[in-house]
């Protein structure tokens, strides 16, 4: 006898596994592994046959023999790891609600030990869906430490050169996304932020020959007004502040 609409409901938890197993049908890098988990084994048995029956791409599907250490029979999808695979399991998901009723699922991957609503977007930063960006959680942890570092390390940079104007007349700084902002009563201007440090050094790895200085035009002659005892002298493509009692120079950019 076929399952009804409802036959299900009450009987599969809303917490869903991703990637969090092994797949039987090649490569973790190339198949993503869907986990639902079960009450009892005769619902596994249920769903396993339903999914069987899916209309949606699916490599494998398998139930579990025996319970998990949490006393729930998991249900196995096995699909391929490419770009629609989130959609994928979205629209598994919402096949399976003709035999469990809509319910608010939320899964979890091998690279957090938190569940996030599946339809959410936030969840898509931790499904993978190409092959050649999969990794394991070590390399995930790896990854978003060299990546905090360097955030950190440009908040660090981007303190020191607000520090830096602070001899200026500006009222308001900021700096976002490499662009500084600042105003005073009655300009304000854009600059690009290329690079801040000892004048030599970062003249030097920039390419910046003190020769190559041109002429002020109207809105330099601006700026100039707006820093006060700082000065900004353009060389070549590079607007270069600093200021005449410090060592350290900020190199930027018209935009």
């Amino acid at each position: 006898m076929g399952l009804k609409e409802g036959d299900l409901k009450d009987t599969i938890l809303k917490k869903l596994s991703i990637d969090e197993y092994e797949p039987k049908t090649g490569d973790s890098a190339d198949v993503l592994v869907l986990g639902f988990s079960c009450k009892e084994a005769s619902q596994g048995n249920d769903l396993y046959n339903f999914l069987n029956n899916s209309i949606y791409e699916m490599r494998d599907v398998e139930v579990s023999p025996n319970p998990n250490p949490d006393n729930y029979y998991m249900v196995f999808v096995e699909m391929d790891r490419n770009d629609g695979v989130t959609e994928n399991i979205r629209n598994i998901v919402k096949d399976v609600e003709n035999l469990s009723g809509t319910m608010a699922w939320v899964g979890k991957t091998h690279l957090t030990d938190d569940f996030h609503p599946l339809f959410d977007e936030g969840i898509t930063k931790f499904i993978i869906q190409e092959p050649e960006n999969y990794m394991t959680k070590s390399d995930w942890e790896d990854k978003q430490a060299e990546a905090q570092a360097i955030e950190d390390s440009v908040e660090t940079a981007n303190q020191n050169i607000l520090e830096f104007l602070k001899s200026s007349n500006l009222l308001n700084a900021s700096i976002n996304n490499n662009t500084l902002e600042v105003e005073d009563k009655f300009n304000e201007a854009k600059l690009q932020v290329v690079g801040f440090g000892e004048a030599k050094d970062i003249m030097a790895e920039i390419g910046i020959n003190e020769s190559a200085i041109g002429d002020m035009d109207s809105t330099l002659k601006q700026f100039n007004s707006m820093l006060g005892e700082m000065r900004a002298i353009p060389i070549n493509e590079y607007i270069v502040i600093f200021h005449p009692n410090q060592t350290n120079v900020l190199v930027t950019k018209q935009i």
